[in-house]
């Protein structure tokens, strides 16, 4: 057999490997796509049991403890995958919830991944949505250089709470924005396997 024959064989094995693989892989995987529509209706299908969880809490906190929401931004708060523009729409479903439990007293924070230097335009974009903003944090250059998202997330959450905070529910679409503790409970909106990171 000559080297161009055993090359060509070789080729379309690894063509055939490739298929399989592809067809053994769930739908979403091989489908790298989401539509603004499907990904509104799976965000609703989180933030309805969220709502109805924080609603709870609101209505069983009869000694007037100080209570709070924690959010991510991008591709939770804001539609930011989906939609550009100085201003960002809000995500509706979530920004429902968030109204909700402001009107209940209840806080609402946000923290994000993004460099601290644009905190005035994002609280900006974040306040002329609709969004109540009871605080905004945002990762410092250092922070940017030397600390994890994760790391930096929980930091803060644990910061909140020691300002005398309940963390009573914390919702984001990334596990960086979840993971660490310091939240009663966590709500994870979709990323399509970090489609919408």
């Amino acid at each position: 057999m000559n080297r161009l024959t055993a090359r060509g064989g070789a080729m379309a094995a690894v063509a055939g490997l490739a298929l399989t693989l592809a067809a053994a892989l769930p739908a979403q995987a091989a489908d790298s796509t989401v539509t603004e529509s499907q990904w509104l209706t799976d965000v609703a299908a989180v933030t309805g049991p969220a709502q109805t969880y924080i609603d709870s809490r609101a209505a069983a906190n009869t000694s007037g403890a100080k209570q709070a929401i924690v959010l991510d931004i991008d591709n939770t708060s804001l539609e930011t995958y989906f939609e550009g523009g100085i201003t960002v729409p809000a995500t509706p479903p979530v920004l429902a919830l968030a109204q909700d439990a402001h009107a209940k007293g209840i806080s609402v924070f946000f923290v994000s991944a993004r460099s601290n230097l644009f905190n005035a335009v994002t609280k900006s974009n974040l306040t002329k949505v609709g969004y109540p903003v009871d605080g905004l944090y945002a990762r410092t250059v250092a922070e940017l250089l030397t600390k994890s998202i994760a790391d930096f997330k929980t930091s803060l959450r644990e910061a909140i709470e020691a300002n005398g905070y309940d963390i009573i529910a914390n919702i984001g679409n990334n596990t960086t924005d979840l993971s660490g503790g310091y939240a009663d409970t966590t709500y994870k909106l979709p990323d399509y396997d970090g489609l919408l990171d």
